[in-house]
């Protein structure tokens, strides 16, 4: 009887020693996200959120940045793709889809520069004594510095031989989200006076947030017409935070104006 508890006592002591060996080997599988969060002057920002989804299995993980402005994001699977979306307050949210390149694991980094530091002036203009005006430096802030990647392409016409025609079409895409975002911000630097005014300039952040993923929409609708215009040769010049916008990860065909 001794006997075979003994030799029960080896097997459970065997399979313990198994399991403990396969966890490091399923965890060396997985794939792993990880990358720095900036602004649009290279300083790290804290405390935004990632979140990633595996378009295989559908399994979305989402994490916060450091102090540094560093996050990781741990995935249990290979997936031929990830979806990746960054939200912080203050900052139009930012979207990125991520192809594998290997059969095998892969750390992936994926490092983003935020824009919306418009937004984020006009929170800390607004930020003061509960019933004070909003300053006067603050009005023209917002307007003046929409995020606008047609502009910036516009800005490269020379490099890229931009023709005539090209020129016109950019500019009119130009202009429509100008005045779009530019109204949207609007908007916003409304709302926060009023919230401000109030004494709780964060009351209104749930609609600031919608607001912000609008004008993240139309920029990106923007850069997907901006994009049909351009051939495929003019388009790989483009910096990568242009070409890296959602919805334009397209077959090079659809460029040819």
């Amino acid at each position: 009887m001794r006997t075979k508890a003994f030799f029960f006592l080896i097997l459970i002591a065997v399979a313990l020693g198994a399991g403990a060996t396969i966890a490091p080997a399923q965890e060396l599988a997985a794939d792993v996200l990880s990358g720095r969060v900036t602004d649009m002057t290279g300083k790290p920002v804290a405390d935004a959120q990632v979140i990633s989804t595996a378009q295989a299995s559908g399994v979305t993980r989402s994490t916060t940045t450091d102090e540094r402005g560093h996050y990781k994001i741990f995935f249990s699977e290979t997936s031929p793709q990830y979806h990746l979306m960054v939200k912080r307050m203050g900052f139009a949210p930012v979207q990125r889809t991520i192809t594998r390149h290997t059969k095998g694991a892969e750390q992936m980094t994926i490092d983003v520069q935020m824009g919306g530091a418009p937004l984020a002036l006009s929170m800390v203009e607004i930020n003061g004594t509960p019933g004070d005006p909003p300053r006067e430096a603050e009005k023209s802030v917002t307007e003046a510095s929409v995020l606008n990647p047609v502009a910036d392409i516009l800005a490269l016409k020379d490099s890229l031989h931009l023709s005539a025609v090209q020129i016109l079409g950019l500019t009119d895409v130009s202009d429509t989200l100008q005045a779009q975002n530019s109204r949207i911000y609007k908007n916003i630097k409304t709302l926060l006076a009023k919230s401000a005014q109030a004494g709780d300039v964060t009351q209104m952040a749930g609609s600031v947030a919608m607001m912000l993923e609008e004008a993240s929409g139309n920029t990106s609708q923007a850069v997907v017409a901006a994009k049909k215009v351009l051939r495929p040769e003019q388009w790989e010049l483009l910096p990568q935070a242009i070409r890296d916008r959602p919805g334009t990860q397209t077959s090079s065909a659809e460029n040819e104006p």
